[in-house]
């Protein structure tokens, strides 16, 4: 028989894994019936088509032309950074290790990098925000898997280009402040809604009320604001799928 899990793995850093710990541990006391720890696999894309994983975080793109129809929307974490909104809103951050105007960095000599292709924060904010959403990036790009590592290939000279995850670069930013001292904010990216929190269509609409509940109390409870405060989190926000479905004409044409 399966095991069902629960997955936040969207940012797995680990100086923070602490606090993803204490956060999930007030919202389990609040859904008992969902699994009392999370668990770390790895591979976060992998979960998003693991039926017994019932609770996870999926990028706002793929959400919304991937897997809306395999998963519930519970809702979002509204995040504390600048450009964030209370509704769960933020914008992602264009940074090169040249400081140079942003139209100087776009063309057929521009060298990219981006964390994935179906990133909504990453590949598809960085094209919206230099060429157009759904346009074709006339330079060449690299995907790197982690928006850490597209930190890293600026800083070691072999990108000129990269569009970041606001939420990625403040916690990586904390964790290695080196990594980003010397890289320029260059631009900013399409507000976009923070990445969705699922769970799989599985699980009944009363024991998705019942999470969407925990997630709200648990985050505005005493017990979790040393976890928020390292997350940057503000609070939990009850997002629309309209937010999401909004994101889908930033991706790859059809």
């Amino acid at each position: 028989m399966s095991t069902p899990h629960v997955e936040l793995g969207m940012y797995p850093f680990s100086s923070v894994a602490w606090a993803w710990d204490e956060l999930w541990t007030a919202v389990h006391r609040r859904a008992p019936w969902t699994p009392d720890a999370l668990t770390r696999s790895g591979d976060v894309h992998a979960r998003w088509y693991d039926d017994d994983c019932i609770v996870t975080h999926v990028c706002g793109w793929p959400f919304a032309a991937l897997h809306r129809d395999d998963m519930h929307l519970v809702g979002a974490f509204s995040l504390d950074l600048p450009d964030a909104d209370r509704d769960a809103h933020y914008r992602s951050v264009l940074l090169s290790a040249q400081d140079r105007p942003l139209a100087d960095l776009v063309g057929p000599h521009v060298h990219a990098v981006a964390n994935s292709a179906d990133s909504l924060s990453g590949w598809h904010s960085l094209r919206a925000a230099t060429v157009g959403p759904g346009d074709r990036w006339p330079g060449t790009v690299t995907f790197t898997s982690a928006h850490v590592d597209s930190l890293r290939a600026l800083a070691d000279g072999e990108a000129d280009l990269a569009c970041i995850d606001a939420w990625s670069l403040a916690l990586i930013e904390a964790e290695e402040p080196g990594l980003v001292a010397d890289l320029h904010r260059v631009g900013r990216g399409p507000r976009i809604p923070t990445p969705a929190v699922t769970a799989r269509r599985s699980v009944d609409d009363r024991h998705v009320d019942e999470l969407r509940t925990a997630f709200v109390d648990a985050l505005a409870s005493p017990e979790t604001a040393d976890a928020r405060r390292a997350l940057r989190i503000s609070h939990f926000a009850g997002a629309e799928l309209d937010a999401y479905l909004a994101t889908i004409p930033l991706g790859p044409s059809t």
